[in-house]
């Protein structure tokens, strides 16, 4: 076995070389090499003797002891032993020497510059968030700002060249709900434009806010009225939609309050991005691509879309399970499947990417399959580079499933305060953090808690977030782990040590710690963190990465608990510090992918 932190490759080729031994040709890919949940089973498992014993007319364990007469493992510096148990499992059980040559040559990038050569070369424009002006940036909208940072941020780890994208619906009815029913508010406040373009900027979107509410419970008995309204909005940016009796409109200056109110939600978004960490590089409107998607479907009449009376329709599959839907609506207006092709070309003509991922709720799945339909008919390549990744829907106990339309939704500025004023009075009353300090750090603690929850859950399932659950400094939460960062930054600093060289430490002595299991354990899952990462990135799957951090925060929580630091020799102590500051930078930058900051003191 070569000299190589990539354990994995390693016993991968050692397997498909012992199997190739006995004349049997498999794939190299189809061998798989996995950490045992437990480790008794040792530190990595493969299942390749129960997929092909029938290739070699053999039972899972005869097959198994076959290959392992092909491992000479005297030659095998990283292996101590092999074992073939029931019903089939391979266990590999590596030598203090891989060990060793881990702690001695640390990165927590490397195997993953090696493994992940061909995404270096790879443009991905990922677009998240996606909420509406006029309307709240609710809870829906934070878990998918979450998710898709993450996975920004994991695919990068790879040298993907990442591009953020954030489509904002700033045209629909909305928007006309919004300004038919603001007027009737301004009236009825006594109150004017001007009044509330002098409030704050919060006070302003909040009053916007409540005239969406009313304009959504009045449309029923007012749809004729908002949806002229909503007409005129379209014509702004649609030239060839024919143009009404529009002065009514121009004399209330609907145009400047739209524009306006469009300009007090983006502002308002983007502290609430600023606040979350995520800075965009491509912000897309509905507005600027409404002519476009009008063009774009009315090009392919005939040969995907067909008229429906005035509608202009894509219709259903049922082999496909796809069902009919509306492209241009019945006033000539695009939909937001028609605004979807024309989005998916504008983001080809900003950057030559070579995927394109977009991520929305599951309840838009449905949706989604009907437009890359659509799109694959249109232009196949462009169809053949965007995927559509689906979450599932966020659940507060007590609370009812959000509805903006009925007023009951739950914003994400109101899910991140409540969260970080019950972080803030946990802390005040422990009395352990500088009362200055209190309000920065129960910041960073509150969004660590909500999107570690969010994060733990794999994509597609829904998530049930309970604040006494996750704001929790024990368990599996963002504060534990957190936590576990402050712990190793104080060990360290009660210490007097900042940063220790592995150059120092004699290998005499990591030897010799070595010897202790607890320790081991540690090292072991450090040494499976790069793998993990390649792992989580190459799936986009954060939940992997934080499982992974939770079980390294219960292997250092018994490290803490069962090895005492502070009573080791010099040689000793600085070795287990060694230990301890690996742990705390690896956990840091575990973290930092879930977009997670730590924080000194907690």
């Amino acid at each position: 076995m070569q000299v190589s932190m990539d354990i994995k490759e390693e016993l991968v080729d050692i397997i498909y070389n012992a199997v190739k031994s006995l004349d049997i040709s498999i794939n190299r890919d189809d061998i798989l090499v996995e950490v045992p949940k437990n480790t008794r089973n040792g530190d990595y498992s493969t299942n390749v003797a129960m997929r092909f014993c029938g290739l070699y007319k053999s039972n899972p364990i005869d097959f198994g002891e076959k290959i392992l007469s092909n491992i000479d493992i005297s030659k095998e510096k990283y292996l101590e032993k092999v074992e073939i148990v029931k019903p089939g499992f391979i266990n590999f059980y590596l030598s203090n020497d891989y060990y060793l040559d881990f702690i001695k040559n640390f990165s927590l990038t490397r195997n993953r510059e090696e493994v992940s050569k061909n995404d270096k070369q790879l443009t991905e424009i990922i677009e998240y968030t996606d909420p509406n002006p006029f309307k709240v940036l609710h809870i829906g909208h934070l878990y998918t700002n979450i998710v898709g940072e993450s996975f920004a941020k994991l695919r990068e780890s790879l040298g993907v060249n990442v591009k953020r994208a954030i489509y904002q619906g700033d045209v629909g009815l909305h928007v006309a709900k919004t300004l038919w029913a603001l007027n009737i508010l301004l009236d009825r406040d006594g109150k004017a434009f001007e009044d509330i373009e002098r409030l704050p900027l919060e006070k302003r979107v909040e009053y916007l806010g409540e005239a969406y509410i009313y304009g959504s419970e009045q449309y029923d008995d007012h749809s004729e009225e908002i949806n002229e309204l909503n007409y005129y909005i379209f014509t702004l940016y649609i030239p060839s939609l024919p143009k009404k009796d529009f002065s009514i409109y121009e004399k209330l200056n609907i145009e400047k309050e739209y524009l306006e109110g469009r300009k007090w939600c983006l502002n308002y978004f983007e502290e609430i991005y600023k606040e979350l960490g995520t800075k965009f590089d491509y912000y897309f409107l509905e507005s600027e691509i409404c002519d476009e998607a009008l063009k774009i479907v009315n090009d392919h009449i005939g040969t995907v879309f067909e008229r429906d009376g005035v509608p202009v329709i894509y219709k259903g599959d049922e082999k496909k399970h796809l069902h009919t839907r509306v492209f241009i609506n019945s006033y000539g207006e695009p939909t937001y499947e028609a605004k979807e092709l024309a989005l998916a070309h504008r983001k080809s003509t900003v950057t030559d990417f070579d995927r394109s991922i977009i991520i929305t709720a599951d309840e838009q799945s449905e949706y989604f399959r009907v437009v890359l339909d659509a799109l694959s008919k249109i232009n196949p390549s462009l169809a053949e580079k965007t995927t559509h990744i689906a979450h599932g829907m966020i659940k507060l106990p007590g609370a009812e499933k959000m509805t903006s339309r009925k007023g009951k939704i739950i914003s994400a500025q109101w899910l991140m305060d409540t969260t970080k004023q019950k972080v803030k009075e946990i802390m005040a009353s422990s009395g352990k953090t500088p009362v200055r300090d209190i309000d920065y750090v129960s910041g960073k603690i509150a969004l660590g808690a909500i999107k570690y929850a969010f994060l733990k859950v794999s994509v597609g399932n829904d998530i049930s977030f309970d604040f006494d659950t996750n704001i929790r400094f024990d368990g599996d939460t963002g504060p534990y782990l957190m936590y576990v960062y402050t712990r190793c930054k104080s060990l360290l600093r009660e210490n007097g040590v900042e940063i220790i060289n592995a150059d120092q430490i004699g290998d005499n002595v990591l030897t010799d710690i070595l010897t202790n299991n607890i320790i081991k354990d540690l090292v072991a899952c450090l040494s499976g963190y790069n793998d993990t990462m390649l792992k989580a990135a190459t799936h986009y799957s954060p939940s992997m990465l934080c499982q992974y951090l939770f079980d390294l925060g219960q292997k250092f929580s018994a490290f803490y608990q069962n090895v005492r630091v502070f009573d080791a020799k010099d040689d000793e102590k600085l070795a287990l510090l060694y230990i301890v500051s690996i742990t705390m930078q690896t956990m840091q930058d575990g973290l930092s992918y879930l977009g997670i900051d730590v924080v000194d003191h907690m």
